[in-house]
């Protein structure tokens, strides 16, 4: 118990003035996009660190790739892989601690939330590779794949737990557990909803900024078919383009997945605290505490 009171004991002596109720898929969604554009500057300070280290990552992987030896670029190749994904798994856990506080109404940083995700940082890549090795492993076969669906829904809540009730790696799947119990269903609609909005948004953004970089001629696709077009509106290589296209090509791509990024981690934070009202009266019990 004393782990999921962490928040509530938290600051407080403070009042937050969020309304913490139960919610419909509407109230998350207009929930998402009000939190998105009201803490806009906080959200993006974390994310220009994918941005600015994630290209960095990308240009080294790429220019070691395509100029290197081959045991050397394989090995520059993986490391930058590496440090992309960890990167990557730091700015999702700041973005998840961060619009959780400023949904409860508390004050937060960009560096205080990367801090906290870094010092949670073993716990949640333990929860994920634990999530990864039963989904990953179950969707191999066809048979398994409704298995992966439902065991990634069933524990895809395990961030906030890792990083508000200093839980444990498998306690947090466990925790994820509770909360899904019984509204699995409207879990994985809500989810699935929430992730269709983010993709479509990056979708539509990637498509057009690719059509207008290609009428400006820095993704030029002259006489290429029509695999050759669409691949070269997402994937461009530098020896297709250009080194210079090709890096404002990445820039524009790691920009617009780093804008759609929160949309899906607000929801899934949104999502936790209404499970928590819900079942464990998380609204009183913040009151009880101020």
């Amino acid at each position: 118990m004393n782990e999921r009171n962490d928040l509530a004991h938290e600051n407080s002596t403070e009042m937050t003035s969020t309304p913490l109720q139960p919610m419909s898929f509407v109230d998350i969604l207009d929930g998402i996009f009000m939190l998105y554009r009201q803490h806009f500057r906080l959200l993006f300070g974390i994310v220009a660190v994918y941005i600015v280290i994630g290209l960095g990552f990308d240009l080294i992987s790429v220019s070691a790739a395509t100029g290197a030896a081959p045991g050397a670029g394989i090995v520059i190749t993986l490391l930058a892989g590496i440090g992309s994904i960890i990167v990557s798994f730091l700015v999702v856990a700041g973005l998840a601690y961060a619009s959780a506080l400023v949904y409860l109404d508390r004050d937060i940083t960009a560096q205080d939330a990367l801090k906290q995700a870094w010092r949670r940082f073993f716990s949640l890549l333990g929860s994920a590779i634990l999530w990864g090795l039963v989904v990953v492993g179950l969707s191999v076969t066809i048979i398994g794949i409704p298995f992966a669906i439902y065991f990634s829904v069933r524990w895809g809540l395990y961030t906030l737990p890792v990083l508000f009730e200093e839980t444990t790696a498998r306690n947090a799947l466990r925790r994820s557990t509770e909360l899904v119990r019984g509204t699995w269903w409207r879990v994985f609609g809500i989810m699935l909803a929430v992730s269709v909005i983010a993709f479509m948004i990056s979708f539509i953004l990637e498509v057009s900024f690719g059509f207008i970089l290609t009428l400006m001629g820095v993704a030029e696709i002259e006489g290429a078919t029509l695999w050759d077009t669409i691949r070269r509106l997402f994937i461009p290589m530098p020896n297709e383009v250009g080194w210079l296209p090709y890096a404002i090509r990445r820039f524009v791509s790691v920009v617009i997945a780093g804008l759609a990024m929160p949309i899906g981690i607000i929801g899934s934070m949104l999502l936790y605290f209404d499970l928590r009202v819900r079942k464990e009266g998380f609204d009183i019990e913040m009151q009880v505490t101020e």
